[in-house]
């Protein structure tokens, strides 16, 4: 039997969020989580997503990246291609854009979906700008959806996907 490339508990994590994002939608009842479990989730979430909004704003962006999973089954997707293949690329990235570059986030229609135990789905739109020194600024926006587990450190995020819109014919 071949083994897989990341643990099985990281498996079933994909398997659920592919589920919820097919539209597999299951009551919280019906994957083990009565609805103030999937509630104290939603809410649990919500803290580490507003964190993650005021620590990536801050001096140093690169401070966020403890916000995503160093489990191998980490993966980040942008506007249809895979972006990030480790939490360590994320990093590196936001340490590439220097010191000095200041990060604001804003979401909308957030909803964050409890899926089991240590395990919520977040969707929502979003925009951001990138403001570096003098008048520099860049701003763009989409929706995301991210994975979100429990780890010992608290929530964290172990797959995501940010698209922008695409302006076609008409």
């Amino acid at each position: 039997m071949r083994s897989l490339p990341f643990p099985q508990p990281a498996l079933a994590a994909a398997c659920l969020a592919l589920c919820a994002g097919l539209g597999c939608r299951a009551g919280a009842d019906s994957v083990g989580l009565s609805e103030a479990h999937a509630a104290a989730i939603r809410d649990s979430v919500s803290s580490a997503l507003d964190a993650f909004r005021e620590l990536g704003s801050g001096p140093d962006p690169a401070a966020v990246a403890v916000f995503y999973s160093e489990s191998p089954a980490f993966r980040f997707y942008e506007n249809g291609a895979l972006r990030y293949e480790s939490a360590a690329e994320v990093r590196a990235a936001l340490e590439g854009l220097g010191s000095g570059m200041r990060i604001t986030t804003d979401y909308s229609d957030i909803d964050i979906e409890a899926l089991a135990p240590g395990l919520a789905l977040v969707r929502s739109l979003f925009e951001s700008t990138l403001r570096g020194e003098g008048e520099l600024a860049f701003s763009y926006g989409g929706a995301m959806t991210t994975v979100w587990v429990h780890e010992a450190a608290g929530w964290r995020i172990l797959s995501g996907h940010t698209s922008a819109p695409v302006n076609g014919p008409g």
